[in-house]
């Protein structure tokens, strides 16, 4: 509601020469007129606030690029080309790596550049790890939606699980204090992308409200004219710096989201097969094999070509 009740103040204030909100208040004093303010504030920002709400999940896939971004490819291809210059850079030092991991014998020299070298590619395949995901998953036309996805498929490369499919079920094995803290930062998250969203809307006011202002009723008063254009355009270059600033905090809060999201499969996602009563496999490849099977079996079903037999672990119950 915070942000839905931000937008309304400050419509209502910047836009006043339009709706003569304050000439009404001067007008009916007295406690009609407060409950008239009060229901004209209270009114449009519960409307916007239960819009947003129901909305939250398209205005993230806006954010990311699903919707109507990905039809702009210039952005797309901008990052796909960002993605794959910084695998060459990856590509590059591993050759280099690999030169001199070749050699018999290995100067000084050599030793301390194949130390810098495995330095920089820790760093470089760490960049990438975190801002893109792999090539063939697709690349998103925006950063936030590459950052949000390069999470999602962290799950996919270090144990072969499917992080869209299985978080529902995951959720249902988090412990209730971890859980809060998911919630937190999607609160967070989604608090900084409708700020970012209305300030867009006011934007577009404001600019409608230029173009307009001397279309108004009457005979033009080219002094107010003149006033209240200046006033539109502060506003909406204050929109304009509102856009950046909360689009630059939700970069920073899809982060930090995504960590979570990381680390809810890193710490619980064994407890996730005790619940379909599959044995814990013995090692990191196994437990690869066994995550792409339950995958084939709960995405694909029937219409798997690859699945193999699953071999539940019955818990007998402990006698008294």
């Amino acid at each position: 509601m915070i942000p839905s009740l931000g937008l309304v103040i400050a419509c209502m204030v910047t836009f006043d020469p339009i709706f003569r909100i304050s000439e009404t208040i001067q007008i009916e004093k007295g406690v009609y007129s407060l409950i008239g303010i009060s229901l004209l504030v209270l009114v449009p920002t519960v409307i916007i606030g239960f819009t947003l709400t129901a909305l939250n999940t398209f205005i993230l896939k806006v954010f990311e690029g699903y919707v109507i971004i990905d039809r702009l490819p210039l952005l797309k291809n901008g990052y796909s080309r960002k993605a794959k210059k910084l695998i060459r850079e990856i590509n590059n030092v591993r050759e280099q790596i690999e030169i001199i991991l070749q050699k018999e014998r290995k100067s000084a020299s050599d030793k301390e550049l194949l130390e810098n070298l495995k330095a920089e590619h820790y760093v470089k395949v760490a960049e990438y790890d975190k801002s893109y995901p792999p090539l063939h998953a697709g690349i998103m036309p925006t950063k936030f939606g590459n950052i949000l996805k390069a999470s999602e498929a962290y799950t996919g490369t270090r144990y072969g699980i499917d992080a869209v499919e299985f978080w529902p079920r995951l959720l249902h094995v988090i412990p209730v204090t971890y859980r809060q803290s998911i919630d937190e930062a999607r609160n967070e998250l989604s608090f900084l992308v409708n700020m970012s969203a209305l300030s867009f809307i006011f934007f577009v006011f404001c600019s409608l409200a230029v173009t307009t202002n001397v279309l108004l009723p009457g005979a033009p008063d080219w002094a107010s004219v003149i006033l209240n254009s200046f006033r539109y355009i502060a506003s909406g270059l204050l929109a304009l710096f509102s856009i950046w600033f909360f689009n630059k905090a939700a970069l920073f809060s899809v982060g930090g989201f995504g960590a979570m999201i990381r680390s809810s499969y890193d710490l619980f996602r064994l407890d996730l097969l005790e619940q379909f009563r599959i044995k814990h496999p013995k090692n990191s490849v196994e437990e690869f094999q066994t995550w792409q099977n339950l995958g084939e079996l709960i995405i694909l079903g029937q219409e798997s070509m690859e699945f193999k037999a699953l071999k539940y672990e019955i818990k007998k119950s402990k006698e008294r």
